[in-house]
């Protein structure tokens, strides 16, 4: 099911990408990460995990317009010295705003894990890499500017959705991502 949903949403994307003013590109950068963590009520302190990501996109549409991509992603956090490193595959759905060389842009965005390693102990609760959800929806916000074919952009991502299958406790994932693009 998860292979289908991506490759449906790049069905989408490459359909957006052909019409005549859509902009394509490729975009790499860093994720500063962490997660919003509590068990039994109780906030846990956690540290956060520097990773890459990097991937395609297209933007379509002048002043108002859509943007979108398919970009790796790489999340997690630290616990008491246990790294846990969170990769995902994922799919950003926004709209867009443009306005002379500076655009912002915000809307849903599509996680789907592709690794987990780590296995933390937050607050007495063990958790493991087996117990992690694979599908994590968030919301993504940014802001970026263009100078000829360069893309400079900031976003925040709020993950809505515990990526672990505990009852007793709710983490997620909270990600700010710095990227450089080349686009056409």
């Amino acid at each position: 099911m998860k292979i289908a949903q991506v490759l449906l949403v790049a069905a989408v994307l490459a359909v957006t990408a052909s019409s005549a003013d859509a902009q394509i590109g490729i975009s790499a950068g860093v994720n500063f990460a962490s997660v919003n963590a509590t068990v039994d009520g109780a906030d846990v302190s956690t540290d956060g995990r520097t990773g890459f990501n990097g991937g395609v996109f297209v933007g379509k549409g002048s002043l108002i317009g859509f943007m979108g991509g398919l970009y790796y992603s790489q999340k997690g956090f630290s616990v008491s010295g246990e790294n846990v490193n969170l990769d995902y595959l994922e799919v950003p759905l926004m709209f867009r705003v443009k306005f002379l060389m500076l655009r912002g842009y915000a809307g849903p965005n599509l996680a789907f894990e592709l690794s987990c390693k780590g296995d933390p102990i937050l607050n007495g609760a063990s958790l493991s890499c087996d117990e992690t959800e694979s599908f994590d929806f968030g919301w993504k916000i940014g802001v970026g500017g263009t100078i000829l074919l360069f893309n400079l952009d900031v976003a925040y991502i709020w993950g809505t959705t515990d990526i672990w299958k505990d009852p007793e406790g709710s983490v997620k994932n909270q990600v700010i991502q710095v990227n450089l693009g080349l686009g056409m």
